[in-house]
């Protein structure tokens, strides 16, 4: 979502329509209080541990398993909503290179650079057709209501009975909604 946003508010010539999928995007997304709700940290915390400088890397180092198990366990619909083989896949991924888990911590240590860049951009909205997909059990209609305050045409779809991965939670579903909307 992230991504997609600042592709289509950089390059709106090379973006003809764009789909985002059940995530806030900081500097357009209103910033949650540090002290949230427990449900809301529940969701947010990992963005406060991502952005430590060195002892995030240290203490998951060895235990990538634990830790981004963990995340799909808790962000999708149920906890065994996500099955471990696919699991092993993005962790196998991280891990396969010693770099991985630096870079996958460097996306959030960036935020403050982000958060700037997207302060900026929100100031051009975006005119090109929007989907946005919110997973019932996790960011919902935020997503919808999060892209109005940069897009003029914004359709907003939840998926009930989904957490945060609807490509690995709801995939037939999530394919269905998708080519729809990329083939008006």
């Amino acid at each position: 979502m992230w991504t997609g946003y600042a592709l289509a508010a950089d390059h709106p010539e090379r973006v003809g329509r764009l789909a985002v999928a059940d995530a806030i995007i900081p500097g357009l997304t209103p910033t949650p209080s540090v002290f949230s709700p427990a449900a809301v940290n529940q969701r947010l915390w990992h963005f406060g541990f991502n952005r430590l400088t060195d002892l995030n890397e240290e203490l998951v180092r060895g235990r990538e398993r634990l830790f981004f198990g963990y995340q799909f366990a808790k962000k999708a619909a149920t906890s065994d909503a996500i099955p471990a083989y696919a699991v092993d896949v993005y962790v196998d991924a991280i891990v396969a290179d010693p770099r991985g888990l630096r870079a996958s911590f460097a996306y959030y240590r960036a935020l403050d650079e982000t958060i700037a860049q997207n302060e900026q951009r929100k100031k051009t909205r975006l005119t090109l057709p929007v989907l946005a997909i919110g997973g019932a059990r996790y960011s919902g209609a935020m997503v919808a209501e999060t892209m109005r305050l940069a897009a003029d045409d914004v359709t907003g779809v939840v998926l009930d009975d989904c957490g945060h991965y609807m490509a690995e939670e709801q995939p037939a579903r999530f394919t269905e909604i998708l080519e729809d909307f990329l083939d008006r």
